[in-house]
């Protein structure tokens, strides 16, 4: 799993949306030469965009959003089935939730461009750092998504945490 959180575009992403799910033709990147999880690999990232900012009041709006990298997103063949897809889409859903907790921090403390100067980058690295401390959780509690009961209650986990914090 890769992340970061920036500011970016490019086409090979996805940006998430709950009616779209993970393809098996999404992940498009090679496997690491060092990889030691043999399955798949999702690359994701929360992003961000500023949508306003009032040069008269300095009032900022921002949006935030989880992006799938296809370009170095992987899938070892061998291992692909339904129950892997559904686990690498989790961890996209995850990083989705972590936007939306971004997104909420965000709307409570910062309101101008002087605030996203001095708080957003504190805010970005606690939001994603107990983003990756729940994927890399997640994926030690159901051993990469080997472990079916274990996944589902993940599953039911992780939508609750979408639902809770979509609070936008």
């Amino acid at each position: 799993m890769i992340f970061f959180i920036s500011f970016f575009s490019y086409s090979q992403t996805i940006e998430w949306r709950s009616d779209y799910k993970l393809q098996k033709n999404d992940f498009q990147g090679k496997i690491p030469e060092n990889n030691t999880i043999d399955h798949a690999g999702t690359a994701f990232n929360i992003g961000y965009e500023i949508v306003s900012n009032s040069i008269w009041t300095g009032r900022m709006k921002i949006r935030t959003y989880a992006v799938f990298d296809k370009s170095k997103s992987w899938l070892n063949e061998s291992f692909y089935s339904d129950n892997l897809l559904n686990h690498e889409q989790k961890h996209f859903d995850i990083a989705q939730a972590f936007a939306y907790k971004l997104q909420n921090l965000i709307n409570k403390e910062i309101k101008n461009s002087k605030d996203f100067t001095s708080k957003f980058s504190d805010l970005s690295t606690l939001i994603g750092d107990e983003c990756l401390r729940f994927q890399e959780k997640y994926d030690a509690e159901t051993d990469h998504g080997t472990l079916p009961e274990i996944q589902k209650e993940y599953d039911k986990l992780i939508e609750h945490m979408l639902k809770e914090n979509n609070k936008n």
